[in-house]
């Protein structure tokens, strides 16, 4: 959906290109010398938008295309006294653009543009004027309405090989084409006679025909399949006191009432490909409205109804349109009684309630890699000053954290295990690597959970600066396969869909540290400060199972985390010894890395989404308090660590034994 809003900000408008079926909303800023933009189509394949805006200096009227990879294209003009260019209409790939151009010499005239032809004028049928309205998916054709000598308006067809204007007319006084099937052979729109108005489909060989009426004097036209064998709209009965949906069919010259839910009125507002279902709009006994959908077996029937018919269920879900239907005619898209969108198939789903469960899951997905990254850095490898090794001389060790972590859309545990090797490789500088493995298990606030099995490697160097300060520089890399189960509410029930793709993580670290700076009654004080980075990479996956399973694309996603610390150490006798931490971080990332991908199953353009991530904590504090102690030939150590509301854990247990030789 394609609309332009005021920005008071910039005093500036700007274009909104909103997904119909998830709400995202993508702004597109106008040219910098509007005073005012307008967006009037947009492609087939949703890549294209093409519209006009006013010059604020000159008050020129110009067209445009945009893409994302171009920008803003202006069209041009037929002539350089042009005044006003409208553009109304873009082919199915986004390379031709159709709509109508004033200038004093030729009045207003359709115009044809394509990046190699530039705009060529189609002339009138004898009159002033000759709007666009529509092309044809392959541009070949064009339609509209033209006026002739008598200043009547008629129906015309244009052909990009002959570039010829035809009035197509032979029934009305007065008549616009406004639809053209994909390979421009059909045509469709409206005409009238006196108080009369009614519809009609064109061809070559038939001529164009008036399809009809339901007994009253207004017929409408809403929509035509792609080959133009079938039109619907809404007409109104005798006596015009109610307006009923209706399907014509040009195979047996045929208008079918479509009837309603009850009420009084029906509106169809879209078609499958083959014409044989039929979506819209209608009231039941009691003047509420629903979506509906019409076929010849089953005749008109609420969205509701047809999701149950094919075994699903509805839950709190009330329908109020049906707007869009796939072309197999098996998905439907339109709007609750609540204002929110709805997809329905074989279950139905509210989106407003579906997405976030598919931002929840992708997000905790690409953020244990960062998570696991970060905690082993400023974990289990957070102690770099009780490690400090003499020239020549080695030590091994082994950690083991376990945890678990409260997160705002997922809660549950995490583990990890490693081993390592350090060696003083001069003085004042000691050298240390570890490796090691990885497993967290979340449970999804909506439903299901996320399984993270991985492994990795992480070098670190710590060196005398002098005075006692420390620099430690350290990096990370893990693999890890994740298994997802996301959960959400389809119909009356929650339903499951299953993922498992893998992830990569690299990162680094800084960390500087002023050894025993301040003794308090016994109590060693080492302040320190760090700075991290870690960088995660999923594959891209498709989930299996559910009504509505996503294909995920690859993601990606980081965190920068600076912090400032102290770890306090005081002795109780000669083998025990206190440990404590206290610690403030903050992350300079604001928001997740956005979602994107389709609904399996779905046509495109009906399911593609890009949606925001998730809202990131940036500032928490970190407590730990444990103990170590001389254990044979080496050091045990615990601390039990506790986050408030943030990246880190929430709370975890970090243990270790380290033999020095």
């Amino acid at each position: 959906m394609l609309d332009e809003v005021y920005d008071p900000n910039t005093g500036n408008y700007v274009i909104q290109l909103t997904n119909t079926v998830t709400g995202e909303i993508q702004e597109i800023a106008s040219p910098s010398v509007a005073s005012y933009i307008y967006a009037s189509d947009l492609s087939s394949d949703g890549k294209t938008v093409t519209g006009y805006y006013q010059d604020g200096t000159t008050g020129r009227i110009s067209s445009y295309v945009w893409t994302a990879a171009n920008g803003f294209v202006d069209l041009g003009a037929i002539d350089a006294n042009a005044t006003e260019v409208l553009a109304r209409a873009v082919s199915g790939d986004g390379t031709a653009v159709v709509g109508s151009a004033y200038s004093p010499n030729t009045y207003s005239q359709a115009f044809y543009w394509t990046s190699t032809t530039g705009m060529i004028g189609l002339g009138t049928l004898g009159g002033d004027y000759s709007y666009a309205s529509d092309i044809s998916d392959d541009s070949t054709t064009v339609v509209g309405q033209a006026f002739t000598a008598d200043q009547h308006y008629h129906a015309f067809v244009w052909k990009a090989a002959t570039q010829t204007m035809v009035n197509i007319d032979t029934l009305y006084e007065y008549s616009a084409a406004s639809a053209v099937s994909n390979d421009g052979s059909v045509v469709a729109g409206s005409g009238s006679n006196n108080l009369t108005s009614g519809v009609f489909r064109w061809t070559e060989a038939t001529g164009m025909v008036d399809i009809g009426s339901l007994g009253g004097t207004w017929t409408s036209f809403s929509a035509m399949n792609g080959d133009g064998s079938v039109l619907v709209g809404s007409a109104h009965l005798t006596g015009n006191t109610e307006r009923h949906a209706y399907r014509y069919t040009a195979a047996t010259s045929t208008m079918t009432d479509l009837g309603t839910l009850g009420g009084d009125y029906s509106y169809a507002r879209d078609l499958s490909a083959d014409g044989s279902v039929v979506i819209g709009t209608s009231n039941d006994a009691e003047a509420v409205y629903h979506g509906f959908v019409w076929t010849e077996a089953t005749g008109m029937e609420t969205v509701e109804e047809w999701v149950e018919n094919q075994g699903g269920t509805i839950g709190e879900i009330t329908t109020q349109t049906a707007d869009f239907i796939s072309d197999d005619g098996n998905v439907i898209v339109g709007q609750t009684a609540s204002g929110t969108t709805y997809i329905a198939r074989t279950s139905i789903i509210d989106t407003a309630e579906f997405f976030p469960t598919v931002v929840a899951a992708s997000n905790v997905i690409v953020q244990s890699g960062v998570g696991s990254a970060d905690t082993i850095m400023f974990g289990a490898q957070g102690a770099p000053m009780r490690n400090l090794l003499d020239v020549g001389q080695r030590s091994v060790w082994g950690t083991i954290d376990g945890g678990y972590d409260n997160g705002d859309h997922a809660d549950g545990g995490l583990a990890l295990g490693d081993f390592g090797f350090g060696y003083g490789i001069a003085d004042g500088v000691t050298a240390r690597i570890s490796a090691g493995v990885t497993y967290t298990d979340q449970d999804l606030d909506a439903g299901g959970d996320v399984r993270q099995r991985g492994f990795y490697l992480s070098p670190e160097v710590s060196a005398d600066l002098g005075k006692n300060v420390y620099v430690t520089v350290g990096g990370y890399w893990g693999r890890s396969s994740i298994d997802s189960r996301r959960g959400y509410l389809a119909g009356a029930g929650t339903d499951y869909s299953d993922g498992d793709t893998n992830a990569e993580t690299w990162g680094a670290k800084i960390r500087f540290d002023w050894l025993n700076a301040v003794t308090i009654d016994e109590t060693a004080i080492t302040p320190y400060i760090g700075l991290s980075y870690a960088h995660t990479k999923v594959d891209a996956f498709t989930e299996t199972g559910g009504s509505f399973p996503v294909e995920f694309d690859g993601s990606s996603d980081h965190s920068t985390i600076a912090r400032l610390g102290a770890d306090f150490v005081r002795p109780l006798n000669d083998t025990v010894r206190l440990l404590a931490k206290a610690e403030l971080d903050y992350q300079f990332e604001s928001h997740a890395a956005a979602t994107s991908g389709t609904i399996a199953g779905l046509p495109v353009g009906m399911s593609d989404f890009n949606l925001e991530g998730q809202d990131l904590q940036q500032f928490w504090a970190r407590g730990g308090l444990g103990a170590e102690f001389d254990l044979g030939k080496g050091v045990a150590s615990f601390m039990v660590n506790a986050t408030t509301k943030g990246q880190d854990p929430t709370v975890w247990l970090r243990s270790n034994y380290t033999v020095k030789f």
